[in-house]
């Protein structure tokens, strides 16, 4: 038991004023990994202690107990001064708003929200073969009450709706009483009704939120997508099939090329995941007319 792990992790925890739940949406974990933490019952694996650090804005020096010499302090101070910058100027490329009336729904207690989003990361990857940003999630005092947005880069809004949380909606259903609200739900226009009960054909807000973020992901990945993505998309073709990337990419496919042609294939709801069979293509074919571009598409 480290009890010494325990006492700081929960004090830095309390200071950056998040409970255990919100902790644990951050690293990934079960509220309840985190109440095991902080009583000693159990230690982190080694990257999820990395990840606290990160998180919490510590060392992992300072979590484990360990004394700092006056010159670790500095560069401590240094390196979360330049994070602070860093954090500053970096915009998130895919976030998510919401109005007063659905903190709730992001932050609500004994369901990980977090985890909708990696699986939905996870399905794309799996359909598409593309990687996807980390979401970001925060509430908007700007926005009205039960309202969101899906921006892109923080600032640009490419879809927004509103949602009667905590009710379920509906498709193609009539209001039964005055408790329940009729209205359209905001990815698809579809009329429906707004209810509290839980029936057969429900559909949650949550729902509505992962598919509105899909169908906006994949209308909009060409603004998503970026070099650095590109180059995590080629680095892990290596790790599985190097022959068809060492010496390929960049010397022979570039990264931008590669960027332009993903795009093109997603904007057509085409599937990347054979990144040899893409690559391997480009090198041999770089001009790429339009027969040559069908024929990759067959490929495909």
């Amino acid at each position: 038991m480290d009890t010494e792990f325990a006492k700081r992790l929960a004090m830095v925890r309390q200071e950056k004023g998040l409970t255990q739940q919100r902790l644990a949406d951050r690293l990934g974990v079960t509220a309840q990994a985190v109440s095991k933490y902080e009583t000693g019952a159990s230690l982190p694996e080694i990257d999820t202690l990395k990840a606290i650090a990160m998180v919490l804005g510590c060392s992992t020096d300072y979590l484990l107990g360990h004394e700092l010499t006056q010159d670790s302090q500095i560069n401590m101070l240094d390196r979360e001064r330049r994070d602070e910058i860093d954090r500053a100027l970096h915009k998130e490329c895919l976030g998510i708003d919401v109005g007063a009336g659905l903190v709730d729904l992001l932050m609500e207690e004994n369901k990980n929200h977090y985890e909708r989003f990696h699986k939905l990361r996870v399905k794309l990857a799996s359909e598409y073969g593309i990687l996807v940003p980390i979401v970001r999630l925060k509430d908007n005092v700007g926005l009205e009450n039960k309202e969101y947005q899906i921006l892109l880069h923080g600032k640009t809004v490419i879809g927004q709706g509103k949602l009667e949380y905590p009710m379920f909606f509906y498709p193609q259903k009539k209001a039964e009483d005055k408790t329940q609200i009729e209205g359209r739900e905001p990815v698809w226009n579809v009329k429906g009704v707004w209810r509290k009960q839980e029936e057969e054909g429900k559909i949650s807000c949550m729902d509505i939120i992962i598919v509105h973020l899909e169908k906006l992901i994949l209308e909009n990945y060409d603004k998503i997508l970026n070099r650095q993505i590109v180059a995590d998309m080629v680095s892990r073709a290596r790790s599985w099939c190097p022959a068809a990337v060492d010496g390929v990419v960049p010397e022979k496919v570039s990264f931008a090329r590669l960027q332009n042609v993903i795009t093109r294939l997603v904007k057509e709801k085409l599937p990347v995941n054979r990144m040899d069979y893409l690559i391997g293509f480009l090198e041999e074919h770089p001009e790429l007319n339009s027969a040559e571009y069908e024929q990759l598409k067959a490929g495909l």
